[in-house]
């Protein structure tokens, strides 16, 4: 991916065993440029879909910290992340399938 001259170099996937009623299926770590590290972002299963939420500070109002502000980007950020966890998903999945054998 690269636009506006940014691009994600590498995305480490941390599953979330399911719960029932906790939409959050993964925590997901980016670096950006191999010079900006971003960590919070979560995959959610939300009504309309999987999405991926950007890092929030909790507080009396919470806040999100960072975020694309054009949405192309967030876009291309978002598509790029779901696709990886989904391709991890499968390997996972994969590996599983063969332990079982």
């Amino acid at each position: 991916m690269s636009i506006h001259q940014i691009q994600i170099t590498e995305i480490s996937i941390f599953p979330v065993e399911p719960k029932e009623g906790n939409a959050l299926q993964a925590f997901v770590r980016v670096v950006l440029n191999d010079a900006f590290v971003v960590n919070g972002l979560r995959v959610v299963n939300g009504k309309f879909g999987q999405f991926v939420a950007f890092p929030k500070q909790k507080g009396k109002k919470d806040f999100t910290i960072c975020f694309p502000i054009r949405k192309d980007l967030h876009d291309d950020l978002s598509n790029t992340i779901l696709n990886e966890y989904r391709q991890f998903l499968s390997v996972s999945q994969k590996e599983k399938a063969k332990d079982v054998d």
